[in-house]
């Protein structure tokens, strides 16, 4: 299916846990693009004490990429949007640990939000949640961002308790399916989990999260496993519809 966004995906390489060279991460590209993919965010990590990267750290080694991607070898992800071409279109965001450390930097404009401005893609404590994480979401909605919730399918508090999350859509937060966890790739737990939360229509887009050219086929596989059961126009919205809307500065509406 063509014309599809990936809302999250670490191609850049070298700067965290995803692909290890150039070469790896065009593999991730090309076989996005094999897919449909005409548009992928790079999401790369900020987590201090374990991915330190500010935000111009991740500006650089983005700009880095672009230019040894540039090579006939490689392919071209410096071409104008929407041109014809082995790679997709590419652009940078990240995946914002939410810790206060980070909080802090998105309070002072200091991180990655999506492009346009209005959107920002956050990853949380997977074994329990923070107190104070309404609060911490309003003051981030109070700089004209919409919470972008990383993988909730991974979080524990959600696996027996997903009305969590559903108060935090009702507050505005839009929760972001690795679409992987639907064909088993983290276990069991998170793979009922994602399934629970899609047949409740929690989640507002899907995503690769791809780190390997591999975790492309586990994608391939979950777009069989999303149509099988819920026919194409799911796919059309987690992975076109849903990431357009957020990208353009508003909230997805479920079909």
């Amino acid at each position: 299916m063509p014309g599809m966004i990936d809302l999250h995906c670490h191609w850049v390489p070298g700067i965290d846990d995803g692909a290890r060279t150039p070469g790896e991460g065009a593999d991730i590209l090309r076989r996005l693009r094999r897919l449909g993919f005409d548009h992928v965010v790079a999401t790369p990590h900020m987590r201090p004490g374990l991915f330190d990267n500010s935000a111009a750290e991740l500006r650089d080694a983005f700009e880095r990429a672009r230019t040894q991607m540039s090579s006939p070898e490689l392919g071209d992800v410096t071409r104008p949007a929407g041109a014809a071409g082995p790679l997709p279109e590419v652009s940078l965001s990240c995946e914002h640990y939410f810790d206060e450390v980070v909080l802090q930097r998105i309070l002072r404009g200091d991180a990655l939000p999506y492009p346009g401005g209005s959107a920002i893609l956050l990853e949380f404590y997977e074994v329990a949640f923070s107190p104070a994480v309404e609060q911490s979401l309003f003051r981030i909605q109070r700089q004209g961002l919409t919470p972008v919730i990383a993988h909730p399918e991974r979080y524990r508090p959600l696996w027996n308790q997903p009305d969590r999350l559903s108060r935090l859509v009702e507050l505005g937060c839009v929760p972001l399916l690795d679409a992987c966890a639907l064909v088993g790739k983290y276990g069991e737990q998170v793979r009922a989990c994602a399934t629970a939360l899609l047949e409740r229509e929690l989640y507002g887009a899907a995503c690769s999260d791809a780190h390997r050219p591999s975790d492309v086929d586990e994608l391939e596989r979950a777009f069989h496993w999303i149509e099988a059961r819920y026919g194409a126009d799911e796919l059309t919205y987690l992975f076109r519809e849903g990431p357009l809307q957020l990208l353009g500065g508003g909230a997805p509406t479920s079909l």
